[in-house]
C-alpha cells in the first residue's frame, strides 16, 4: 500500500471519528439545553403566544405545499380537485425520514415498490401491479423530461438522484399521456427543486455510512439584483453492498457450472458527481444540470457473477423557458431544451477461463475465453426539443390549455469493442478487445416526435369540477397515437370528495427493442407497436378532522401489446422483442395521515393488487404492500422518525419451480439534532434496524437464490446553513 493511499485512509478515518464525536457532543448539548430551558424563564425570549403562532404559520406553510399540485393539470390546483390520484412529499418529510436518494422516497408511494435489478445493478420501480416498468413511468425535473431514448427509462442514470435541492416531489398515479405523451403510462413523477429564496444562503453537508459511503453537498441560493439563483454541487462515493450471491445462471447448466464464480460477493460500488444550476429573472428561467456516474453492476446481462464489468454514465441538460402574460387571462410559455446521455458499458458476461461447450464458428473446437467473454458498447443519445403552451382563463373557474411539442432524438457515436465475434459469439484469437463497430450492437437513428394537446379544467360550481384533455403524438418510426382523459371531482360533503377518472396512455418501443442487432442472444424488432393502457378509477377523500385525512381509491388497468421476448423456436436462436401479451390489473390504495402539532405526524398507506396475464397471476407481484411511519419532535433540538415498509410474498411464474419469494418488513429510524449551534444539525439514520434478511426476485432460469439485499446499515450526516 502506497503512502498517498495510506494518508487518504487515515484522513478518512479521522473524518469519521470527528463525525461521531460531533454527534455525541450535540446529543449531550441538546439534552443540556432542553433541561436549562425547562428549569428557568428567560426574559428576552419570544412570548409563548408568539412562538406558538410562528410554529402554527410554519405548519400551515408545510400543509399548503401538500395541498397543491402542479403536474396534474400543468397549473396549480388543489389536490382534492386534481383529476388524478395524487401524492405529494415535501422537503421536510424527506429530511425527517432520512431519505438520501429518490428510490428511497418512491417506496413510500401507494402502489409503488423498488427492487434491485440483477442486470446492471440499477434500482428499479414497480407500480400498480407491474414489475417490469422500464419506460412506463415518466420522470420530470421541474417539468423537464428525464427519460432517455435508448431504454425509455430513467433507472440507469437517475436511480440514485440526490435530494438535497428538492423542494417537493409530486406523483400522479395512473396514465398521464393526455398531457405528457409517451412513457406517462403508470405514473408521472415531478421533482421540484428549490429556488434561491427557498435557500437564502448556503447549505453545506457531509456524511459517511456503511460500506465506506461518503456524501458531500453544497447548496447555494440567493436573490442577486433581482435574479433568483440556485446552484448545487454534490459528490457521492461508496464501495456498495457486497453480499454473497449463492448462485448464478451458470450454476444451473451442468456443462459449464464449474466456471461459475458463485458463491461470491457482488459489487455495488459507485461514485457520482452532480452539478445543477437554476437562474430566474422575472418570468425567464434557465436551468442546467450535469451528472457523471461510475458504477459496478451486480451481475452481467446474462445473470452471471463476474469481476470485470463497469458503467460510465454522463448526463447534461440545458433548458430555457419564458412565460409571457397578455392581459390578465392569457399567457404563453415557450420552452427550448437540450439533453445528452453518454454511456460507456463494460460487460463481462462470462468469467475468466470460461469454455463454451459448443463449436460456434465451425472450426472443430469448443470456444475458450481466457479473459472472459467481454463486450463494451458505447453510445450517445441526444435530445433537442421545444414546446409552446398557451393558457387561457375563460372565466375565473375555467382554465384552458393548448400546447404544441416537438422532440428530436438522435442515437449516434455508436461503437462496439469485444473479444468475440458479435454474430457467432466465438472468441477472437487475438487477446484484448477488438473494434467490431462494423457489426454494431444497435443502429444510429433519428426519431422525431410531433404532438398537440389541449385540456379544459372547469370548476362548474364550488363542489363540482370537470376536466377533459386529449393529446395526439406522431412518431417518425411508427404511426401516431391519441390519448384522452376525463376527470370529475365532486365535493359531496363539507369534508369529503369523490373522483371519477378515465385515462389512456402509451409506452413507445425504445431503441433497444427496435434496433438491437448482431447479437447472438437478443435482437430487435422494427415492427413493434406501442404498449397501451386504459385505466378506470374511483377515489374518495375524507377529512376526518381538521388534521386527519384519509383517501381510498380503486383502479382497473387494461394493458395491451406488452413488449417482451418471443419464445425461441430453437434454443440456439436469439430472443426477439415482440408484442407478446395483454394483462388486466385491479387494485385498492388506501392513504392515511394525521398531524398533531408542528412537525408531529403519523402516516401510512396500504395497497392491494390483483393482476393477471393470459388468465394467470403476473409473477413477482406482491398482493399486499404498505408503509407506516411516525415523526415526533422530542424537543426543540431533537426530532425522531421511525418508518416501516412491508410487502407480502411474491409468487413465481408457473414455469418456475422455486419457492415463492417471501414477504418481509423493514424498519428505519432517523434522529435529527438541530439548531443546537445556530443552524447546525446532525442526522443519524439506521436502515433495516432489525437486520432483516431478504432478497429481491429474479426471473426464472437466471439466479436461483435471488438477489441478496443489505442487512442493518447506517448513515451519519453533519449539516450547516450560512
Amino acid at each position: 500500500m502506497g503512502a498517498p493511499t495510506l494518508q487518504i485512509m487515515i484522513i478518512s478515518n479521522k473524518l469519521k471519528l470527528a463525525h461521531i464525536a460531533a454527534l455525541i457532543f450535540v446529543l449531550t448539548l441538546c439534552i443540556a439545553k432542553q433541561s436549562a430551558v425547562s428549569a428557568q424563564t428567560i426574559d428576552n425570549t419570544i412570548p409563548e403566544t408568539n412562538a406558538a403562532e410562528m410554529d402554527f404559520e410554519d405548519e400551515l406553510a408545510w400543509l399548503r405545499e401538500e395541498n397543491y399540485i402542479n403536474i396534474a393539470t400543468k397549473s396549480r390546483v388543489e389536490v382534492s380537485k386534481a383529476p388524478s390520484m395524487v401524492t405529494v412529499i415535501t422537503a421536510e418529510e424527506i429530511e425527517n425520514m432520512g431519505a438520501r436518494t429518490l428510490n428511497e422516497v418512491l417506496r413510500l408511494i401507494p402502489g409503488f415498490n423498488t427492487y434491485k435489478s440483477s442486470v446492471l445493478g440499477t434500482e428499479r420501480y414497480g407500480a400498480r401491479g407491474q414489475i417490469i416498468t422500464v419506460g412506463k413511468i415518466k420522470m420530470l425535473l421541474d417539468g423537464h423530461t428525464l427519460n432517455q431514448p435508448l431504454s425509455g427509462s430513467t433507472f440507469l442514470f437517475f436511480d440514485d438522484l440526490t435530494l438535497k435541492n428538492v423542494k417537493k416531489i409530486e406523483v400522479i398515479r395512473g396514465p398521464g399521456s393526455a398531457l405528457y405523451g409517451g412513457n406517462a403510462f403508470l405514473a408521472v413523477i415531478n421533482i421540484i427543486t428549490k429556488d434561491g429564496h427557498d435557500v437564502d444562503g448556503v447549505e453545506v453537508s457531509s456524511g459517511f455510512g456503511s460500506f465506506d459511503t461518503q456524501d458531500y453537498n453544497i447548496l447555494y441560493g440567493k436573490d442577486l439584483y433581482g435574479i433568483d439563483v440556485t446552484g448545487n454541487v454534490g459528490f457521492y462515493n461508496t464501495n456498495g453492498y457486497n453480499g454473497v450471491l449463492e448462485d448464478d445462471s451458470l450454476t444451473l447448466q451442468p456443462f459449464v457450472n464449474q466456471f461459475s464464480l458463485a458463491p461470491g460477493r457482488v459489487d455495488d460500488s459507485r461514485n457520482k458527481l452532480d452539478l445543477s444550476a437554476k437562474l430566474s429573472y422575472k418570468d425567464l428561467v434557465f436551468k442546467a444540470k450535469y451528472q457523471n456516474k461510475d458504477t459496478e453492476p451486480f451481475a452481467s446481462t446474462l445473470f452471471t457473477l463476474t469481476d470485470d464489468s463497469s458503467q460510465e454514465l454522463n448526463y447534461a441538460m440545458a433548458e430555457l423557458n419564458y412565460k409571457y402574460d397578455i392581459g390578465d387571462r392569457l399567457s404563453i410559455k415557450p420552452t427550448v431544451y437540450y439533453d445528452q446521455f453518454d454511456f460507456v458499458l463494460m460487460n463481462e458476461t462470462f468469467p475468466d477461463g470460461f469454455i463454451f461447450p459448443r463449436d460456434l464458428d465451425n472450426d472443430g473446437d469448443v470456444e475458450v475465453f481466457p479473459e472472459g467473454r467481454e463486450g463494451s458498447p458505447i453510445g450517445t443519445n441526444r435530445v433537442l426539443g421545444s414546446n409552446a403552451q398557451f393558457e387561457y382563463d375563460i372565466t375565473d373557474n375555467n382554465n384552458f390549455i393548448l400546447g404544441f411539442d416537438y422532440r428530436w432524438e438522435r442515437q449516434d457515436n455508436l461503437q462496439f469493442r469485444t473479444n468475440f465475434d458479435p454474430v457467432t459469439g466465438a472468441p477472437f484469437d487475438a487477446p484484448g478487445l477488438q473494434n467490431t463497430t462494423a457489426t454494431n450492437w444497435n443502429r444510429e437513428v433519428i426519431r422525431q416526435i410531433w404532438a398537440v394537446y389541449l385540456q379544459d379544467h372547469w370548476d362548474i360550481s364550488d363542489d363540482i369540477g370537470f376536466t377533459f384533455g386529449v393529446r395526439h403524438d406522431h412518431y417518425s418510426d411508427f404511426e401516431g397515437t391519441t390519448n384522452p382523459r376525463i376527470g370529475i371531482t365532486w365535493q359531496f360533503l363539507d369534508k369529503a370528495n369523490l373522483k371519477l377518472l378515465y385515462g389512456q396512455a402509451f409506452r413507445p418501443p425504445n431503441f433497444q427493442e427496435l434496433y438491437t442487432t448482431n447479437n447472438f442472444s437478443v435482437i430487435g424488432n422494427p415492427d413493434l407497436e406501442p404498449e397501451t393502457i386504459r385505466t378506470y378509477e374511483i377515489g374518495m377523500g375524507y377529512d376526518i378532522t381538521d388534521n386527519f385525512n384519509a383517501n381510498i381509491n380503486y383502479f382497473y388497468n387494461v394493458v395491451r401489446n406488452e413488449i417482451g421476448f418471443l419464445q425461441k423456436e430453437s434454443p440456439s436462436d436469439p430472443l426477439v422483442f415482440d408484442n407478446i401479451q395483454d394483462s388486466n390489473i385491479q387494485g385498492i390504495e388506501l392513504e392515511l395521515k394525521a398531524n398533531f402539532g408542528a412537525n408531529n405526524y403519523v402516516y401510512g398507506n396500504y395497497t392491494y393488487l390483483d393482476s393477471e396475464s393470459k388468465g394467470d397471476p403476473i409473477p413477482n407481484v406482491a398482493k399486499h404492500k404498505g408503509n407506516v411511519g411516525l415523526n415526533y419532535e422530542i424537543c426543540k433540538y431533537l426530532n425522531s422518525n421511525i418508518h416501516a415498509f412491508f410487502t407480502g410474498h411474491r409468487e413465481r411464474d408457473e414455469s418456475d419451480d422455486r419457492d415463492e419469494n417471501s414477504g418481509f418488513a423493514l424498519l428505519d429510524l432517523t434522529l435529527t439534532v438541530k439548531e443546537f449551534f445556530k443552524t447546525m444539525k446532525v442526522k443519524a439514520s439506521l436502515y433495516n434496524l432489525l437486520d432483516k434478511e431478504y432478497t429481491d426476485f429474479t426471473p426464472a432460469n437466471t439466479i436461483p437464490s435471488d438477489i441478496p439485499r443489505p442487512g442493518r446499515t447506517f448513515f451519519v450526516e453533519l449539516g450547516y446553513e450560512f
